[in-house]
């Protein structure tokens, strides 16, 4: 939808400083400041996707997070951490190619994608500019498929038991039958009809097929994970 511009206000008249023309702008600006996105409601919207997200400066100031970020820097094992205010890698050796990322992405307008995190806590995360901005987005990978409220609500859109909920919700953690099997102990042959149960009511060609439709499901965030980091 295209925005109308913010209204010019009018030159006074040498006699009136509240003519009848400059109430009629100070009308017209008020209705166009009231069709603006607050803060508010923009980091409302922030905090519903599932992806990690940090508006950061170059030097790792942080201007901006929303939960899923946040929680990402509160992982004792994450590759990335704030600190009174500042974004640094949890790795000494990681730090200077995360701050020579975030001023190329400020001052240049390069993207990057930042292996972090060494060998037993690998993290890959992005660094893209915010043309204008002086600063950064840092998009942190998802650590799942699908947020598990997402596959709740996409089991009951199709009619799923609650069984076949918590198999589905195996098969996305990359699970096998047999290991889903041994996880809720019961007969491998069980799971495989559930299997075929959840395929046909999805109409899914395939278990890869299946995962993907659930991969690419939108984003419902549980409202408990945002009053968990309040």
């Amino acid at each position: 939808m295209r925005r109308e511009p913010i209204p010019t206000a009018p030159e006074p008249e040498a006699d009136s400083s509240t003519d009848t023309d400059t109430l009629a702008w100070i009308g017209r600006l008020d209705a166009s400041l009231r069709g603006l996105p607050s803060v508010a409601l923009l980091s409302q919207a922030f905090d519903e996707i599932d992806y990690g997200l940090l508006i950061v400066r170059p030097d790792g100031l942080l201007v901006q997070a929303n939960q899923t970020g946040r929680r990402h820097c509160t992982q004792p094992q994450g590759a990335l951490q704030l600190r009174d205010g500042l974004l640094h890698a949890r790795l000494p050796q990681d730090e200077a190619e995360l701050l020579r990322a975030l001023a190329q992405a400020a001052h240049q307008g390069l993207r990057r994608l930042l292996g972090l995190g060494g060998t037993e806590q690998p993290e890959t995360v992005a660094v893209v500019p915010l043309p204008g901005q002086d600063a950064a987005l840092v998009v942190f990978g998802r650590r799942q498929v699908c947020e598990l409220l997402s596959i709740e609500h996409f089991a009951r859109l199709h009619g799923l038991t609650h069984a076949e909920s918590m198999v589905l919700a195996a098969l996305c953690d990359g699970e096998d039958p047999a290991g889903i099997a041994r996880r809720f102990g019961v007969a491998l042959s069980t799971v495989r009809t559930q299997i075929s149960s959840i395929r046909q009511k999805t109409r899914s060609s395939s278990l890869r097929a299946l995962v993907r439709q659930v991969a690419l499901l939108p984003p419902i965030v549980s409202v408990l994970s945002h009053t968990r980091t309040h």
